[in-house]
């Protein structure tokens, strides 16, 4: 591997949040789909990553009874739908890794251990456990699978108040209640934090308690007195393990889905095929030549049409000359010589598009198969298809520019243009040939913000004025033609109405 970065994900971070918010879905797979998905698009520009899963029941449960008891006592439902996900994901080609008896954070944290011996890699782990953040170094950085934050050593300091080496000891103090694990009583985030900015570590501040106990709070030296006891058992649970067995070599190899392999033997057995029916009907051609006088016979529009050839003793033989499988005539102009001209050649072309890595985003060579007719129904070349649309939670979605692009290439418009713009609001007005008027919309700030758009980090905070500009101007294409459209939105329209339906 040569110098890059792994991406390793935590699978159940992923499913845990979407299983809670696809509940009134009507697709019952709904969870395992937008996880595929998401892992896909976590994944698109890291071309070496690993799906690190629980299995089973864990060792810390066996060390401690209480371990996760709060969890509910099924989640058959949810297992499924993650189990779902890991067949498709494997199926996409990424190594899917579950030890018995490990759990995915120590997949992850044996993983990162191993990439770190070799001098060039660098890790990405997503996740929402903060467990996690214990990996965080000069080479590891987390994502925070809900919100997608990155942490890096001074984002966990600004966070927590400690670093990435303290972070064990922190969760140690403070407990960590998603896996009902209780820490010293009474001892919070900013005490701990404190206890740790003062001493370094846990295991210092119990040898200044054990030499002068009197520069501690009565109460914060009550409850480490209390805490000793139940210190290495609650070390145990919270570290994590390094030691698994894993595949890691598999991190090396290059992501290559069961699809692309039967894409590649389709078109290999098409042409076969096509080689093969060429030669066969070498003789049928020769006497179709015989009787014409003429080097080559028509071909016929219909696939099933058949030419009635007299000749002698077997009048009336029917030769059945097919059409190619084309979706479109081949193009007069140079510039789309290399678009793709039958299904056998869209096909090719998706499988090699996925395999540049280029538009790995759309998950599978079908994806990328998708999107190319999609831009054949709108009139688009295969690459410009690409290149202008997008797939959020499995829907085509066009940017706001090439749908106005599309407008004036398809002629309905008279024009189409911006009237104003700024900070705070964004004006377009066109008029469709044969309408009355033309019609003018405005899309503002206040808006945006009266929707809960507007928000830290976001690009309506970012680019008030790119995000106005172009929701006007998409807002506007639908409504005034919306027969090109299809009812089509931009990928922020699509991100919005998502989350507008899980809140």
């Amino acid at each position: 591997m040569s110098a890059t970065e792994l991406l390793l994900i935590d699978l159940s971070s992923i499913a845990h949040p979407i299983w809670h918010v696809s509940q009134s879905e009507p697709d019952a797979n709904a969870t395992s789909t937008k996880v595929v998905e998401r892992v896909r698009a976590l994944a698109a520009n890291h071309p070496h990553a690993a799906i690190c899963c629980d299995a089973g029941r864990s060792f810390r449960r066996d060390l401690e009874p209480t371990y996760k008891a709060n969890r509910p006592a099924s989640e058959a439902p949810l297992q499924h739908q993650i189990d779902l996900a890991r067949e498709q994901l494997a199926a996409d080609g990424f190594p899917v890794w579950a030890v018995k008896g490990f759990e995915a954070d120590d997949l992850i944290a044996t993983a990162t251990r191993r990439a770190l011996e070799t001098e060039d890699l660098s890790v990405l782990v997503v996740s929402a456990d903060k467990d996690m953040l214990q990996l965080v170094g000069p080479r590891v950085r987390v994502m925070n699978a809900r919100d997608g934050q990155i942490f890096d050593a001074a984002a966990v300091v600004v966070k927590f108040g400690v670093t990435p080496e303290q972070m064990r000891d922190y969760l140690m103090l403070v407990g960590d209640a998603s896996d009902n694990v209780k820490g010293a009583i009474k001892v919070g985030p900013k005490t701990a934090a404190e206890l740790l900015g003062e001493y370094g570590t846990l295991d210092s501040a119990y040898k200044h308690l054990a030499q002068n106990g009197s520069q501690f709070k009565p109460s914060i030296a009550t409850s480490l007195h209390e805490f000793r006891n139940r210190m290495a058992q609650v070390r145990i649970l919270i570290t994590l393990r390094t030691d698994v067995d894993l595949p890691f070599e598999e991190l090396a190899n290059e992501r290559v889905p069961a699809e692309a392999q039967s894409f590649e033997s389709f078109g290999h057995e098409e042409e076969t095929s096509n080689e093969e029916g060429e030669a066969a009907t070498a003789p049928q051609q020769a006497s179709i030549d015989a009787v014409t006088g003429g080097s080559a016979a028509p071909r016929l529009s219909h696939p099933d049409a058949a030419l009635s050839v007299p000749n002698g003793g077997d009048s009336g033989r029917h030769l059945a000359v097919r059409e190619p499988d084309a979706i479109i005539a081949a193009p007069a102009e140079w510039e789309r010589q290399l678009d793709p001209r039958s299904m056998r050649e869209a096909r090719m072309l998706a499988g090699d598009m996925y395999q540049s890595r280029m538009f790995s985003a759309y998950g599978t060579p079908a994806g990328v198969l998708s999107t190319v007719m999609v831009g054949r129904e709108l009139g688009l070349p295969a690459m410009a298809a690409l290149r202008g649309i997008h797939v959020i939670e499995g829907k085509h979605s066009l940017s706001a520019s090439l749908m106005v692009a599309l407008v004036l290439k398809s002629g309905m418009a008279e024009f189409f243009e911006v009237v104003s713009f700024s900070e705070t609001e964004a004006t377009y007005e066109t008029k469709r040939k044969g309408a009355l008027n033309a019609v003018r919309l405005t899309h503002t700030i206040e808006m945006a913000t009266k929707a809960g758009l507007v928000k830290d980090k976001s690009g309506w905070q970012k680019n008030p004025t790119d995000m106005l500009c172009a929701r006007a101007s998409a807002r506007l294409a639908r409504m005034i033609y919306p027969d090109l459209l299809a009812g089509l939105y931009t990928p922020e329209e699509l991100t919005e109405i998502r989350e507008s339906v899980a809140a």
